[in-house]
């Protein structure tokens, strides 16, 4: 069951409803556990059984967040040539590697995305800050396989990474609203 939480400045509340919903209003502990950009909320205490139904479930809701993304994505289409493009196949690289002590000592921060410029004139290639935070190098290798296997298009997927698109939780309405699901 997915339910939309109203946010208040610093607070979340969980109604005691919910608590039911979630098999979790009989147990004399729960713990909460802050994951990055998570919060899941467990028994303190388990059986064996009980904590293998646990993953299983949170195994569900990472399918199913999984599921969402190659949904917002375009399917490889093997770019309208029948062929796959580089980003199917081969290691994904950064466009430019140099090394940390290099970047430090230009001033750059070692986390920085950086791209290249390559002038006409004299052939000199210029190395910058990239104008986006994320792409697909900052995903693990498992996970780019598993997308490919999925038929995922990962140029579209780049695409949406570079533009920190929003790819979940929002539902276009046919009026050109955006309203948020609250429940499923």
């Amino acid at each position: 069951m997915k339910k939309v939480i109203e946010q208040y400045p610093a607070e979340v509340y969980i109604s005691p409803i919910d608590l039911e919903h979630a098999n979790l209003n009989e147990w004399e502990n729960l713990e909460l556990h802050l994951l990055n950009q998570a919060a899941v909320v467990i028994p303190g205490q388990m059986t064996a059984m009980e904590l293998i139904h646990t993953a299983e479930a949170l195994q569900g809701l990472a399918a199913d967040l999984f599921i969402e993304l190659g949904r917002a994505c375009e399917l490889c289409d093997g770019c309208q040539i029948g062929m796959s493009c580089d980003l199917m196949k081969g290691e994904i690289r950064p466009e430019v590697n140099i090394p940390d002590y290099v970047l430090e000592k230009a001033n750059y921060d070692p986390d920085y995305k950086l791209t290249f410029v390559v002038n006409d004139e004299d052939g000199k290639v210029q190395i910058t800050e990239a104008d986006h935070r994320f792409d697909l190098t900052d995903l693990s290798p498992d996970l780019v396989h598993t997308l490919r296997e999925c038929k995922v298009c990962l140029a579209d997927l780049e695409e949406k990474l570079m533009r920190e698109e929003i790819v979940y939780g929002m539902i276009a309405a046919e009026d050109g609203r955006t309203d948020t699901a609250s429940e499923e």
